[in-house]
């Protein structure tokens, strides 16, 4: 049982090792750096109008399908 645990304990620094040696590392906000705050709640007010649509039975019209449907419209062509 001891032997197994050491070699438990072993492959897992093995496995951290060969992970920092292969995996690169990046700083926050590397891939995104076109991301800023008008995305940031244009993807909030989405995420909201989304929420409130899910809730509310998944509507395929009306004020709260039109609002999930602008929110979205605005999110996306905001990103592209």
């Amino acid at each position: 049982m001891r032997l197994v645990l050491i070699l438990i304990a072993f492959m897992m620094k093995l496995f951290v090792l060969c992970a920092s040696a292969v995996v690169p590392r990046t700083r926050k906000g590397f891939y995104k750096f076109w991301w800023d705050e008008e995305l940031s709640l244009l993807k909030e007010a989405a995420v909201h109008a989304n929420n409130i649509w899910r809730a509310t039975g998944k509507p395929k019209q009306g004020q709260i399908f039109i609002n999930r449907q602008q929110t979205r419209l605005q999110y996306r062509r905001k990103i592209r």
